[in-house]
């Protein structure tokens, strides 16, 4: 009987400290929450500057300075497709003071297309909520002898291996829909890929590349001077913000379900869950302003905000679509 009173009385002991040990981190993580932030907040975009994000960015900082005390501070960190950028956060402390505000590419298309990846979404990376969404966009310069997709077509297929286009890079919405246009028409075009949007929007404005599969964003005010022509935007039905603007699938029936530019926050795995709410709530009252809602609207960006499970949804769905894609063009990843 005794003995069987001293094991008890181990067992307690160890439950203890276990207990202890258990509140004492609780605590450790309530208290950070609470504290949030303790400075300025680092927001990472794997874009160079200029992109529709860094003005989004910069409107949310005034939102965070209002607030929370703090202001966000961009950084953009481009390069490899974003996976640059992406790294950077995954592996900053997850204690919110460091945010990835990213494009779709980086996180969600890359690794279809691109071999040993620096890291796993899934695994490195925690959604915060979904930001927008904005459609690809085929443009040609001026000069370019086609008005309309079905005339690109055409002159893309009497031409093989002529036409040059420009995306925004490997593994991107832009390089991925205009893999999807190459194969369901049978025509070959040549990729430039670029770092971003703005390089390649930039050359074909120019004159340098005669084709890109861009931002309609960057591009729409350009098309309507009539320096470059957006031949159709790559989603399954007009956009109410330029409904004069066909979609692919007007001409090519089959062009369905396309990669879109879509946006998302996301903090290293491992931040505590208070933090997470906090950004969430923060970043969905920056969706809901009137101003920015009036500002945005000539960028084509359509915000979405909600909870982070969302993101996780879209990851998935997109997953799917891309499978297909990349089955059905052969792409293997490099």
């Amino acid at each position: 009987m005794p003995q069987h009173d001293a094991k008890c009385t181990l067992l307690s002991r160890r439950d203890a400290i276990k207990f202890g040990a258990a509140v004492a981190v609780m605590g450790q993580s309530a208290a950070s929450a609470a504290d949030y932030p303790n400075g300025p907040i680092s927001m990472i975009i794997p874009l160079p500057a200029g992109t529709v994000l860094d003005l989004i960015a910069r409107f949310a900082s005034n939102r965070f300075q209002k607030d929370l005390g703090q202001p966000l501070v961009v950084e953009n960190v481009p390069g490899a497709a974003g996976n640059l950028g992406v790294s950077r956060a995954a592996r900053a402390k997850p204690d919110g003071q460091t945010i990835l505000y990213s494009v779709s590419g980086p996180v969600s298309t890359n690794k279809f297309v691109m071999k040993n990846m620096p890291y796993d979404v899934d695994k490195n990376l925690a959604p915060v909520v979904l930001v927008g969404s904005s459609p690809v966009a085929i443009v040609v310069h001026k000069s370019f002898p086609a008005q309309t997709l079905a005339e690109f077509i055409a002159y893309a297929k009497a031409n093989a291996g002529a036409v040059s286009y420009g995306s925004s890079g490997i593994g991107s919405p832009q390089h991925l829909c205009a893999e999807y246009l190459q194969s369901l028409s049978d025509i070959k075009l040549n990729h430039v890929p670029y770092k971003g949007a703005p390089e390649s929007a930039n050359d074909v404005i120019a004159g340098q590349i005669p084709c890109a599969f861009t931002s309609v964003s960057l591009t729409y005010e350009q098309a309507k001077t009539g320096v470059i022509r957006i031949l159709a935007i790559c989603d399954d039905e007009r956009t109410p913000l330029a409904p004069e603007l066909p979609v692919a699938r007007e001409t090519v029936p089959l062009f369905l379900h396309a990669p879109t530019g879509w946006q998302a926050i996301f903090v290293p795995a491992g931040t505590p869950p208070d933090i997470i709410a906090t950004l969430n709530r923060e970043m969905n009252l920056v969706f809901k302003d009137p101003e920015l809602i009036s500002r945005f609207k000539g960028q084509f960006t359509s915000f979405i905000g909600g909870a982070p499970e969302l993101v996780t949804q879209k990851i998935k769905e997109e997953g799917e679509v891309i499978t297909a894609i990349v089955k059905r063009i052969g792409l293997e990843p490099q």
